[in-house]
């Protein structure tokens, strides 16, 4: 009977810890609506098509395109990088970030596409720590 309860404690005790350990991010996302300029990471800047940023973390960033936006995105590729530039709110920085896609969402209206920054420099991880704290 002991054994027993020390075995069934054990075991809703980790059922509990698995439920509060969903989300396997290593950054918080905050959900945002923010005007941004998307490209693939060849192009020159006036080719950058506009998009919206979702929402954005010191390791990550999510964005939206309005479907059927020429973009050549590859998921999980070591080669397929974007680019994604913006301005965060009451900020004069314009960013612009690289990101290696890992999921893409189509939607009725648009196309969403969840990204891992690669390497932002100081300024830009300074200034996103900056906004998300």
């Amino acid at each position: 009977g002991v054994v027993e309860s020390i075995i069934y404690r054990h075991l809703q005790d980790r059922m509990v810890v698995k439920a509060i350990d969903r989300n396997h991010r290593r950054f918080e996302r905050r959900k945002v609506t923010l005007p941004a300029f998307v490209g693939e990471s060849q192009w020159q800047t006036r080719e950058f098509k506009t998009g919206t940023i979702i929402d954005i973390s010191l390791g990550g960033i999510k964005f939206s395109v309005p479907k059927g936006t020429e973009l050549e995105i590859k998921i999980d590729s070591e080669t397929s990088l974007c680019s994604v530039i913006f301005t965060l709110p009451d900020s004069q920085l314009r960013m612009n970030v690289k990101c290696r896609p890992k999921r893409i969402y189509e939607l009725s209206e648009e196309v969403q596409i969840g990204a891992a920054l690669v390497n932002p420099d100081f300024n830009t991880y300074l200034a996103l720590q900056n906004y998300l704290s």
